[in-house]
């Protein structure tokens, strides 16, 4: 059986579809399957948290699920242990962040009911297991008295929701959105003339508060003492990494912290933080730098050793920041300016739809062996693939436009293969490496055989070799020398 559930984003809860009974021990037969209404689901881990309650309410065993995917949904096919014990199973769904595993969001409450469990003809719990204890009998008394609470303040609402909603409509409202770093952290609805409730939020490491919120569409901090509600409005929560040397808006140093994730804020000292020193700017090994949205002059730190990933938060309105990848939004112009430098993985995918590959944007990436270049890529700018460890490089059949050294310095590399025909588009400068002794040197070409005599009719100084038989069988022009 397929057991349905839906997590909704905006309000937190998880709601089953309808009520499940399973039989006991059911041996993996049944499975749970759960969608989101969030559009970034996939972009999350998840796991699920269980605790398994008898017939008389009594917890018996706890379980949490591996770590799981989404990919149109999370699928979790039920242990033979969840339905040990007759009586019911309460779940939880907990959503993390790839990156560092940090928790991002649970669902509101642990009291959401998976299902039912129900004994079989072949296995029934013993009912010494039940026995309830005082705690259990207390808690059920609690519970009914609970219960009574809730209808008498049922039946109030009925009585008097029409005069509360006249009260109510007089107000004027304010919904507040409290965002970190682009991600919706909590929304409050206030009357016009409140003060806000600053929500709850956990900084990464190494981080303090700078001044607090600030409201992006004034470019100003608000102040939760003083300020006052006028109309809605989204506040966004300012904090940097403690030893980042900013002055007039300008970032000299990203502090001493190595092998770290580190954050510069919106705002400092009242100036936007909106440009970084590129000339002997501090950065510590192996960092992943997170900018604000109000960055706008950071090419020259795409190819600096140390900077292994860099993120925007996810309501930048010109850039796609994932995984540290950065990609230009505009479908007409997608272009990916920075690839991150690699760890463990020895392999890059640039995103398919990919039309440019921007300068130093694939630069220096350790252990880079190979890179899949998308077909929808047109435009190859100078120096975009340097300094990596790939030996063979394919390119797609689309590309319109390519700079001189758009392939530079990667000494490993033996062969470029084509897929279409730019003969007319590369000179002897477009593919080269040259070391700090002035040696130059230059990959091997290698294209199709119905495209040989236009390469070879340019004179190119490349040693140029054809794909296949066909050329040999006469179907093509003789090589000739």
């Amino acid at each position: 059986m397929i057991l349905k559930y839906k997590y909704h984003s905006d309000s937190g809860l998880l709601e089953a579809y309808r009520s499940y009974t399973l039989a006991q021990n059911n041996s993996l037969s049944d499975t749970i399957v759960i969608t989101s209404t969030a559009s970034d689901a996939e972009r999350y881990n998840y796991c699920l948290e269980f605790i398994c309650y008898n017939s008389k309410s009594i917890p018996k065993a706890q379980y949490v699920s591996p770590i799981l995917n989404y990919s149109g949904g999370i699928s979790f096919a039920i242990p033979n242990n969840l339905t040990e014990f007759r009586g019911h199973v309460d779940m939880q769904l907990t959503g993390y962040d790839p990156v560092d595993n940090s928790i991002v969001f649970k669902s509101v409450s642990k009291n959401c009911k998976a299902f039912d469990v129900e004994g079989s003809l072949c296995v029934l719990e013993k009912d010494l297991n039940d026995t309830p204890n005082v705690f259990t009998e207390v808690l059920k008394q609690l519970e009914d008295l609970r219960n009574i609470r809730q209808d008498i303040i049922e039946e109030a609402m009925k009585k008097f929701s029409a005069q509360i909603l006249d009260m109510v409509a007089k107000f004027k409202w304010c919904k507040v959105k409290f965002y970190d770093r682009g991600k919706l952290i909590e929304e409050q609805w206030v009357t016009v003339g409140s003060k806000l409730t600053e929500p709850s939020y956990t900084l990464p490491a190494n981080c303090v508060v700078v001044g607090g919120w600030y409201n992006p569409a004034t470019e100003t901090m608000w102040d939760m003492d003083n300020d006052t509600a006028q109309d809605s409005m989204e506040l966004a929560l300012n904090y940097m990494t403690d030893d980042v040397v900013i002055s007039d808006g300008i970032v000299s140093s990203f502090g001493r912290h190595t092998r770290s994730h580190i954050y510069l804020p919106e705002y400092y000292e009242g100036r936007k933080v909106n440009a970084i020193i590129y000339d002997n700017c501090n950065v510590p090994y192996e960092s992943n730098l997170h900018f604000g949205n109000n960055m706008e002059y950071f090419e020259g730190i795409l190819s600096h050793q140390n900077v292994l990933g860099i993120y925007f938060p996810q309501n930048n309105p010109y850039v796609d920041s994932f995984n540290g990848f950065l990609y230009s939004k505009s479908q007409d112009d997608f272009t990916l300016y920075y690839a991150p430098k690699l760890h463990q993985n020895d392999t890059i995918a640039v995103m398919d739809g990919c039309r440019g590959i921007y300068n130093f944007a694939i630069n220096s990436a350790r252990g880079l062996s190979r890179l899949i270049l998308p077909d929808s890529l047109e435009y190859l700018y100078e120096k975009c693939i340097v300094n990596t460890d790939i030996q063979t490089l394919k390119l797609p059949p689309n590309i319109r436009y390519i700079d001189q050294r758009a392939v530079f310095n990667n000494f490993s590399l033996k062969e470029i293969i084509f897929e279409g025909d730019i003969s007319s588009l590369i000179t002897d400068e477009t593919f080269v490496n040259e070391d700090i002794k002035g040696v130059v040197t230059r990959p091997k070409l290698v294209v199709y055989p119905q495209y040989y005599s236009n390469y070879k009719a340019r004179g190119l100084a490349y040693e140029i070799e054809v794909i296949g038989q066909e050329y040999f069988d006469d179907r093509y022009e003789p090589k000739g020398e």
